[in-house]
């Protein structure tokens, strides 16, 4: 389902609060009999509880395995029999469970979702077989080299403040996680007034409302919630090195952030991205690549988070042009902090919004632009992203660079083939 690339396809939302405390987002979108029902819990891998460290995930696999209605795996047969699909992914700041299917089936798919929401079973032998499943994730994460130099990077880059944890967790934490920690969880984290439930597609939101209340009830009693954790930004350089199986040496240069979502640095640092390494006509391709013929690959990312960020450039090469390679990085970081042009900047803004369309493409695709705005800011700031952007001037990017990209805070990771060779 394309939209018009002319109009903004967030446009128009509803977002309301239910009496259940339950966070009710609506888009109406009449072009396909298909609907979107996208619930989003504010509790990742950031959130779990010591020494509980891979909760958040833990419980988005116990999510799917039953309650008292709906035994283990009935969600799955539901959903396919009313010809949808049904998934969960778990971040760092957030966890979320998502169904699509033909609008004539949204009434029953939302049943179930929320029975599990609300009654998971948490049956003990489906926790020790989850348990199990993955802790085989973690080895075979652990055994891939280029998820253990991220895992590696990351942990350095975010070292004091708890966006260095591990989503997955380890196995020793693993062991600490016992039905009681999955129903305090429940009753703290996945209480109604902290969910989210975005619906995007063909269905009115009167409809929804309606149902939703029917199916979650009143507001829950009050919870204390847990103390926040401490967050702080590393302030001196960090340094990762592995030695794998690998063919080629992959670089990583960030710099950690304090949080700037909804702020004007935000944004200077997604065009600053753009500019410097996304795509074939950015400054790190054509003078790494095309130019001096040093780097396979090489690419600028700005991860923006609820409460951090990070600004990274990866590259691939070869393991003796791995000096040279970042000698010229950093020669291209200094020459952005010396400007760059009205034309560079309106090429970078044309691409942002192009990249802007094509994320909001599907209406599972809006349903969560809707969610992860809701868990790390506010819908009205992914609903306004491009207006604003808009207003970035060559200075504020500048500013954003100078206050940002600190060198005292540059941080570099390195996976290297075994000998060298």
């Amino acid at each position: 389902m394309k939209m018009n690339k002319h109009a903004n396809p967030l446009l128009p939302y509803s977002q309301q609060i239910l009496p259940s405390g339950l966070t009710l987002v609506h888009k109406a979108v009449r072009v396909a009999p298909i609907v979107a029902l996208d619930f989003w819990v504010p509790s990742g891998a950031a959130h779990d509880p010591e020494p509980h460290f891979g909760l958040a995930h833990f419980y988005e696999h116990m999510f799917f395995k039953g309650t008292e209605r709906y035994g283990a795996g009935v969600m799955d047969r539901v959903i396919t029999a009313l010809g949808g699909y049904n998934n969960a992914s778990t971040s760092l700041d957030y966890t979320h469970y998502y169904v699509v299917l033909p609008s004539a089936g949204w009434r029953a798919a939302l049943d179930v979702l929320m029975d599990s929401l609300r009654h998971p079973l948490f049956d003990p032998h489906e926790i020790e077989n989850e348990r199990s499943v993955i802790i085989e994730e973690i080895k075979r994460h652990e055994d891939n080299p280029l998820s253990k130099i991220y895992d590696e990077f990351t942990q350095a880059a975010f070292a004091r403040c708890p966006y260095s944890r591990r989503v997955l967790g380890t196995e020793e934490s693993l062991h600490t996680i016992t039905r009681g920690t999955f129903l305090d969880f429940l009753h703290t984290r996945y209480r109604l007034d902290n969910v989210t439930l975005c619906v995007v597609g063909d269905v009115s939101r009167e409809e929804v409302e309606d149902a939703v209340n029917a199916l979650a009830g009143d507001s829950e009693p009050a919870t204390a919630s847990p103390a926040p954790p401490s967050w702080e930004i590393i302030q001196e350089p960090q340094e990762v090195t592995l030695q794998r199986d690998v063919n080629q040496a992959y670089l990583l240069i960030g710099y950690p952030t304090p949080s700037i979502v909804g702020t004007p640095d935000e944004y200077a640092l997604d065009l600053l991205s753009i500019i410097l390494g996304e795509g074939r006509s950015s400054r790190l391709h054509r003078r790494l690549h095309d130019e001096l013929g040093l780097v396979s690959s090489i690419s600028t990312t700005s991860w923006t988070l609820a409460r951090a960020g990070l600004f990274l450039m990866e590259a691939v090469t070869d393991p003796d042009k791995l000096a040279t390679v970042e000698s010229e990085i950093l020669h291209e970081l200094e020459k952005v902090s010396e400007g760059v042009t009205e034309e560079e900047l309106r090429k970078a803004k044309n691409i942002a919004r192009a990249d802007f369309d094509f994320s909001n493409e599907k209406i599972i695709n809006i349903s969560t632009t809707y969610g992860y705005s809701r868990v790390t800011t506010t819908i009205e700031h992914a609903v306004h992203y491009l207006e604003v952007l808009e207003s970035v001037t060559p200075d504020q990017l500048r500013r954003t660079f100078e206050t940002l990209l600190i060198p005292s805070r540059r941080c570099k990771g390195l996976l290297m083939p075994k000998n060298g060779k």
